[in-house]
């Protein structure tokens, strides 16, 4: 069984790369909300307990539980142990140790503090970045003070109860060998959430609708006030490779079938969604919607793939449909056919690493790994530079899959 202290898998490569994340990078991977755009993040399943803001998309603040904290899941037998252990069928123990040493969400709260939020408040007369709700509401697990119990902390940034929920009901029965598994054969999903405050992250659907609601929807006066363009393609940001410098996941998908295409597809999908709630909230506002259009139009080609190929068009279908070898080849060929077209860095990645995820897929599928010259052109096509070479890394991946 694959260590959840491995670091991610890229390009069938067990790369370690321990890098400090940069203000800058957490800044451009975690965006500052606006305050009063219409759209509101919800769970695959459109659960109503779900907070729903009356500003921009921010990850859903579940009423009726208690935020207790990332030292909840602290302590003998939990989550900061230095040696994984099997629990439940799977290794656990490290989870907050790589959250905290390798995670960029654990510094998002400290990026509020440096010149370049002090000089982005400045102009949007924020007083302060690192108290305004406009901010920490992606900056950090911002929980409703009613809500906050004795040993929660703000300044712990994305914590823990941010993608798993509050752990007020779930914290002690859960450290139960099998009781998550059981729970959610009685319940689903939804029971975990609305009985527990339980988010159940093995929804790929879910978890891909609260990545978008920070990593990719933002208010256009924070951009032009100088926030850094938000970017955002499922598979690489679950892998966190998507920029210069990596960090260190504390989950392990290995064993998920056709994992990295479901990620590509589930995050086209998810990330049109978002997309178009951007669009609507900036016309709401009488702002320019150019650059949220071209986003639209980007991942609208992605999602039409993805439907054309696995035959499912929601996150939630194509969390559940099916992949295939020849469907995955195929939709890395017409991904990649979309080259000539990309005219900005944000849409070569895109189309880079859907490709990528595609072909990670098949050549997993294929009991193989990727040949080096795939990997020498994925390294080329993954940084999105402009220029023919990219162009040619690309079309080098997708003749690669399959041989």
């Amino acid at each position: 069984m694959t260590s959840r202290r491995q670091y991610s898998h890229v390009f069938g490569l067990s790369g370690c790369v321990i890098c400090g994340i940069s203000a800058a990078l957490v800044a451009a991977m975690l965006g500052m909300r606006g305050e009063s755009a219409p759209s509101c993040a919800v769970l695959s399943e459109g659960a109503p307990e779900a907070r729903c803001r009356a500003d921009a998309a921010s990850p859903p603040i579940l009423p009726g539980f208690k935020y207790v904290g990332v030292s909840g899941c602290m302590g003998s037998g939990c989550h900061d142990d230095e040696k994984p252990t099997e629990h439940s069928g799977k290794l656990i123990g490290d989870e907050y140790n790589i959250w905290f040493d390798h995670d960029p969400h654990k510094d998002a709260c400290e990026t509020l503090y440096d010149d370049a939020s002090t000089e982005i408040a400045g102009k949007l007369s924020i007083d302060d970045a690192a108290t305004s709700e406009r901010c920490l509401s992606c900056h950090t697990t911002y929980a409703p003070e009613p809500q906050r119990d004795d040993t929660f902390d703000l300044e712990h940034g994305v914590g823990c109860e941010t993608c798993h929920g509050p752990g007020e009901k779930y914290l002690e029965p859960h450290a139960t060998e099998g009781w998550t598994n059981e729970q959610r054969g009685k319940i689903g999903a939804t029971g975990l959430r609305s009985e527990f405050g339980l988010i159940d992250t093995t929804d790929l659907a879910g978890r891909a609708q609260m990545c978008v609601s920070c990593h990719l929807q933002i208010d256009k006066d924070l951009l032009d006030a100088g926030h850094p363009t938000l970017q955002f393609e499922l598979y690489s940001y679950n892998h966190y490779i998507y920029g210069d410098e990596h960090g260190q996941i504390h989950w392990d998908d290995s064993g998920v079938p056709w994992i990295n295409a479901k990620l590509w597809a589930i995050g086209q999908a998810a990330s049109l969604e978002a997309a178009k709630a951007q669009v609507a909230a900036w016309k709401g506002k009488g702002w320019d919607t150019a650059a949220a259009d071209e986003l639209v139009a980007m991942y609208e080609a992605g999602a039409k793939i993805a439907a054309k190929h696995f035959g499912a068009e929601t996150p939630a279908a194509l969390a559940t449909a099916t992949y295939s070898a020849e469907a995955c080849k195929a939709a890395a060929a017409e991904l990649a056919a979309l080259a000539p077209s990309a005219s900005s860095q944000i849409q070569r990645k895109n189309i880079a690493f859907g490709v990528v995820a595609l072909a990670e897929a098949c050549f997993k599928a294929g009991g193989g790994e990727a040949p080096a010259a795939f990997r020498a052109a994925s390294k080329t096509a993954t940084a999105g530079e402009e220029g023919d070479a990219w162009a040619k890394a690309v079309r080098e991946m997708a003749d690669l899959i399959g041989k």
